[in-house]
């Protein structure tokens, strides 16, 4: 198993930079570990690349293209029986207030894009909101209602450092479909049930050093299981 990171892990592995692999013809099972991995960023190419190279890999182009579209995201997380809220894909205000009602949060659906969210809870933040993600209106937003507290978790493999059942098995259930080792989930707690909104990349100056003893950690036990894709 090659383990190919941008990131710099605690633990005695083996491991290549991301420049190194993408220059390289190894052939060999790959776990592609970045804090963003997003279309056209480092961590994409080099999901491509192992692809090219006929290695599996984790993540997929395909996983990675379809969890950074906050649509597609949600639409293969409820075919999955993952808790979501409605939502809608539109540059119509009218439309978000007659169908969503307020407050919601708005997502961007241009992949160029990368601002988290923004909450609007009247009519003008709502523009205002729409204006910022739409890049002055050009393109549509995901809307979600807001029906209860929203906030955002750091996922490494599944796993979040929080005292929280119900988001704890959220973000396992997300990685088992997606298989993004590293990201940062945005969810609604709504009476007690945790609903998935969004899942995007995580500042490389947000991983702290707990972080990466854990992502270190539970390479380390892919590893010594001996076949990391079925984890």
């Amino acid at each position: 198993m090659l383990v190919v990171s941008s990131i710099d892990l605690k633990e005695n592995l083996r491991v290549m930079k991301p420049s190194k692999f993408l220059a390289s013809t190894i052939k060999e099972p790959t776990i592609n570990i970045n804090n963003d991995y997003r279309y056209l960023k480092t961590g994409y190419y080099v999901s491509l690349h192992a692809e090219i190279l006929g290695n599996m890999v984790i993540p997929s182009c395909e996983d990675i293209i379809d969890s950074s579209r906050t649509p597609i995201l949600l639409l293969r997380a409820e075919k999955a029986k993952i808790p979501t809220l409605p939502f809608l894909v539109t540059d119509s205000v009218k439309k978000i207030i007659a169908e969503l009602g307020l407050p919601v949060v708005l997502f961007a659906v241009n992949p160029f894009i990368h601002e988290g969210y923004k909450t609007a809870k009247n009519k003008s933040a709502l523009y205002r909101a729409m204006k910022s993600l739409g890049m002055n209106y050009k393109f549509t937003v995901c809307a979600q209602p807001v029906k209860g507290e929203l906030f955002s978790v750091k996922s490494f493999f599944g796993k979040c450092q929080i005292n929280d059942e119900e988001v704890c098995g959220l973000a396992a259930k997300v990685y088992a479909l997606f298989r993004i080792p590293v990201c940062k989930l945005h969810v609604q707690k709504v009476e007690g049930k945790a609903y998935l909104c969004a899942l995007q990349p995580i500042d490389e100056q947000e991983l702290s050093k707990s972080d990466l003893e854990v992502i270190s950690r539970e390479i380390l036990l892919i590893s010594q299981q001996g076949d990391h894709l079925s984890v």
